[in-house]
Order: structure tokens, then sequence, then C-alpha cells
């Protein structure tokens, strides 16, 4: 389901909460060869929002629901190596992003493609719903 969006500041916020999702992803699967929970997801969220500011609820259902897919085809097609110390790096702190580490510019690539685009992790766009 492609999201359209009202203005660029719903996309930038939208990509904001995906990046950290999906870097968030790689971390858990790195460290543990799992994904994150569907709670661990919500908590990471809910934590996304606390210093980002609130993002709708379809919204938020929806990028959460797609980051596992991001982080998997970012793992296959990137040629940055997602190991412990690479991805510590990605985190200025627990919650901030540090936008100059390979791991999230790679992941901040893949999450504007997909929320500007409608391009889902097969690399092709996804069908739009007419109603």
């Amino acid at each position: 389901m492609k999201m359209l969006w009202l203005n660029y500041r719903d996309a930038d916020v939208c990509i904001g909460l995906l990046t950290y999702l999906v870097v968030s992803q790689l971390m858990r699967y790195s460290l543990t060869d799992r994904w994150l929970t569907e709670r661990q997801v919500v908590e990471s969220t809910h934590l996304w929002m606390c210093v980002n500011g609130r993002i709708d609820l379809l919204q938020r259902v929806t990028l959460a629901s797609r980051a596992q897919d991001i982080a998997a085809h970012v793992l296959r097609v990137s040629k940055v190596q997602f190991d412990a110390e690479t991805l510590t790096g990605a985190f200025v702190d627990f919650i901030h992003l540090d936008y100059q580490s390979p791991v999230v510019a790679e992941s901040h690539h893949a999450c504007a493609v997909h929320v500007m685009f409608g391009v889902n992790s097969s690399g092709n766009r996804e069908k739009r719903d007419m109603q």
C-alpha cells in the first residue's frame, strides 16, 4: 500500500521514523540473528516519538510493518558491513541516529525511496489502492 503524504514535512517525519526502525531491526538482527518482536517495534516507535513528536497511528503501523522487510533488503543489497561495531556507530546515543554513519545513510536512502516513491523491498512499485 502506498501512503500519500500531505506535505514534505510528513514525508520527512515518516522517513525519520522508518529509518530509526530499520536501523533498530538491523542492530537486533546482527546481535541475535532475530528481528525485533512486535512489542519491541511498538516500544521503539514510542521511544522515537518521545523525542521527535507524534505521528499518525495509521502511518506508524504502516511504517512499522515495513521496517523488517526494508532492513532485510538493505542487508541483501548493501556493501556496508553490518556487524556489531558498525551498527553501534549508527547511534549517537540510544535514540539519536548518526546520519554520517554508513549504516544509517544506507537505511535512510532505502526508507526515503520507500516513502517517497512507494517502492517495496524487491525494488518494485507497490500497487496503489483506488478508493
